[in-house]
């Protein structure tokens, strides 16, 4: 159950603990990176991928600035059949140091609510944690190192992969989830290859940077990769991160989930904010029923100076 809660709320807090590790190797798919071509090498280029923080503030400027959205959530059974679906449409009200939300719409069919009026699931509750908070938040522009002291180690490796996907500031467990997630260990370089290419997105020249399981691995050797697939497309012009998509895979006797996020980015005004995110997945956490869901969120008109 935590887990799923730790792969949401990296949506809106994380901290940087990036170390050195040894270097992985780098494929150019037709791309050519040099100090001479590019202005930075290809040790640069992985530098700026673990140290960036342009994807965490567009997620910043999602709770900074006012906007609308609309949203939709299924849930699935075992089949695929939708057995309940949950539509909100509202408004995201900020005056730069309070935010908080009016739903202008809420559409529910199936099965997504108790009589009690308690969600059914607790998908739908995590997502109201992270997209629709109940109060008032504070929100801010300013990016902070310092740790959350109420937050685990297990939480805040989380909120790390979340924005800065090559940390090693994840814990070392031997063999547990949180070393998983430090897809430029030394240790997890066996199981990814990392690739540098060009790619066009929305009109904007960009570079993708892909790490993904290698395909030469067998299925049993692959299950040491909890992260399957990242992929980020870094804006040339200012090496904004404007789309990035994950593939988390994870079995064992406690846990077993599957997850696809999806992030697309733009500009408002100059502001790098998100606009659209999708997520499909399912888990299923020892004590608890499995969950099956697919998630879509709309963000539009934001009003930013």
């Amino acid at each position: 159950m935590r887990f799923l809660i730790f792969m949401l709320s990296f949506f809106f807090t994380f901290q940087i603990s990036a170390q050195d590790t040894l270097m992985p190797v780098i494929f150019l798919d037709d791309i050519v990176i040099s100090e001479e071509n590019n202005g930075f090498t290809v040790e640069d280029f992985v530098g700026y991928v673990k140290k960036d923080t342009t994807f965490f503030m567009g997620f910043k400027h999602l709770r900074y600035y006012s906007h609308q959205y609309n949203s939709e959530l299924n849930i699935f059974n075992k089949k695929g059949e939708t057995i309940g679906t949950l539509i909100k449409k509202g408004t995201h009200f900020s005056d730069e140091k309070k935010a908080w939300i009016v739903n202008d719409t809420i559409i529910d069919n199936g099965k997504i609510f108790k009589r009690n009026g308690k969600y059914r699931y607790y998908t739908p509750e995590a997502f109201d944690e992270v997209f629709f908070p109940k109060d008032t938040i504070d929100v801010s522009l300013q990016i902070s190192d310092d740790k959350n002291e109420d937050d685990s180690q297990n939480m805040r490796d989380a909120k790390t992969v979340g924005f800065s996907i090559g940390t090693d500031g994840v814990e070392q467990n031997k063999g547990g989830v949180k070393k998983k997630l430090a897809i430029f260990d030394i240790e997890m370089q066996q199981y990814y290859n990392y690739i540098i290419s060009d790619t066009i997105y929305n009109g904007r020249d960009c570079y993708s940077f892909t790490v993904k399981v290698k395909e030469t691995l067998l299925d049993k050797e692959k299950e040491g990769a909890l992260i399957r697939k990242i992929v980020s497309y870094f804006d040339k012009e200012n090496f904004n991160v404007i789309y990035r998509e994950y593939k988390f895979i994870y079995s064992n006797w406690f846990l077993d989930l599957d997850m696809d996020i999806f992030v697309h980015m733009d500009y408002v005004r100059n502001k790098h904010i998100p606009t659209d995110i999708y997520y499909k997945g399912y888990w299923d956490v020892i004590f608890f029923k499995p969950e099956r869901a697919e998630f879509k969120l709309k963000n539009t008109n934001y009003l930013v100076d």
